[in-house]
């Protein structure tokens, strides 16, 4: 039921974003060329019962676990938005108000034993708008900007990471909440 619950919350919209730079996956052949995300698919997911946010950007529209993306963790969204709004804000191992995560699931499939999963280590992000439903529900922008963002595995952090760069900008809209059956 929690599942239902969490994919009815979800909120798409129209945007635009990046995330180019490296990644190290030799799993899967990725030894540090050019790489670009190319997004098209903008969602969040508010929670007020916990008042926090996740938010993401990924090629395509699918499931994450058949997607590449982006993700945004976000654990005191008010905060952010009252009094964070055009800082610069670091990203550390534990502690900062704003996780990333780079998950690879098209570029690198069948790997389920070892996933590419990478979380930001450091870099800085900065939001310049925040749609935060409880605080403000008519500016439903969300801009951001990341720079010189380094995400590891933390269990082979020399081995499998990425340096990423990049914006994400879109408009928060409600829709139907997406199903997916088996026939």
């Amino acid at each position: 039921m929690l599942v239902v619950l969490l994919l009815g919350s979800c909120a798409t919209g129209p945007g635009e974003g990046s995330a180019v730079g490296q990644v190290w996956a030799p799993d899967c052949g990725l030894d540090g060329q050019p790489f670009s995300l190319d997004p098209d698919f903008f969602g969040m997911e508010p929670s007020r019962s916990v008042e926090i946010i996740d938010m993401r950007m990924q090629r395509g529209g699918d499931l994450q676990n058949l997607s590449d993306g982006v993700s945004f963790f976000i654990a005191e969204p008010e905060l952010l938005k009252n009094e964070m709004l055009g800082v610069d804000i670091e990203f550390e191992l534990l502690g900062s108000p704003v996780q990333m995560t780079l998950y690879l699931n098209e570029t690198c499939p069948g790997l389920s034993r070892i996933p590419v999963v990478y979380r930001a280590v450091s870099g800085i992000i900065r939001f310049d708008e925040l749609y935060v439903p409880w605080v403000d529900n008519e500016n439903r922008m969300t801009t951001a900007e990341f720079t010189d963002v380094e995400l590891v595995d933390t269990a082979d952090p020399e081995i499998r990471r990425a340096v990423l760069s990049g914006d994400i900008s879109f408009l928060v809209q409600r829709g139907k909440p997406p199903q997916n059956f088996a026939d």
